[in-house]
């Protein structure tokens, strides 16, 4: 039953169905309690049978950065679908994401009622061909970011949704906003030069150069979202970033 649902899972990820699956309990001839009890006492202790595929998955994100936010370090492992309400795929790899501990911690036991508020699934979403997350710069000393989804017309109105609710359900803005303001502490001193060698332009150049290496590497990233707000910005490239 359990290989049989994990089959059903896949299927249903691969077409952004995952909200259509049904949270059982018991599991056939086994409870929902004792379901993730084979999670909790199989996989999670370091000397357990299943603790192999439990670390083969920790190692799966490139650079050990949580593919929910893109800004955390992996430390754990948490369930796509939350295993208290769906005990069936409490050992299912494919429901076992490698995330960081802000990620689970809002996600909390959050799942979808419908395809709109599924969110974004690193195993089977790959939503970084065009453009959708993007911020503006806030006038104000110290100069900030607000960060939301604004992905193109042309995307189905689920596919929207997705990325919006991506963003609510594990409280990104506000980790974005943070690690931006703590980026442009960085930097500004490098501004800073640049404006007075050569002023706006000069500035607005460099933070193109920059967001060129920066988008190779995640065009949806909050830092590609930062740049482009930042290049956008007549305020900013004109020594708005400097504190007065």
């Amino acid at each position: 039953m359990v290989e049989s649902d994990a089959k059903d899972y896949f299927a249903k990820a691969r077409g952004a169905d995952l909200y259509q699956l049904v949270g059982y309990d018991p599991v056939g001839m086994v409870s929902g309690e004792e379901m993730v009890g084979v999670y909790t006492l199989r996989m999670v202790p370091k000397k357990s049978k299943g603790r192999p595929i439990y670390d083969r998955i920790m190692t799966t994100p490139a650079h050990s950065r949580c593919p929910m936010c893109g800004i955390g370090t992996v430390n754990t492992l948490d369930h796509y679908l939350p295993k208290t309400h769906y005990p069936v795929y409490a050992v299912a790899p494919d429901n076992l994401v490698a995330a960081c501990k802000w990620c689970q911690g809002e996600k909390s036991e959050y799942f979808p009622a419908n395809k709109a508020g599924q969110l974004l699934h690193p195993y089977f979403d790959d939503f970084d061909g065009e453009i959708w997350l993007v911020a503006e710069v806030i006038v104000g000393s110290p100069v900030a970011f607000r960060f939301f989804a604004a992905p193109p017309s042309h995307w189905s109105g689920d596919d929207q949704a997705r990325t919006a609710s991506h963003l609510k359900e594990l409280n990104l803005p506000t980790l974005f906003a943070s690690n931006a303001g703590s980026r442009l502490a960085e930097i500004r001193g490098r501004l800073t030069g640049l404006f007075k060698l050569g002023g706006k332009s000069v500035v607005r150049d460099h933070l193109k150069e920059e967001l060129v290496s920066i988008e190779a590497d995640h065009r949806n990233s909050w830092v590609a979202a930062m740049y482009r707000a930042a290049v956008a910005s007549d305020w900013f490239c004109d020594g708005g970033f400097i504190p007065t």
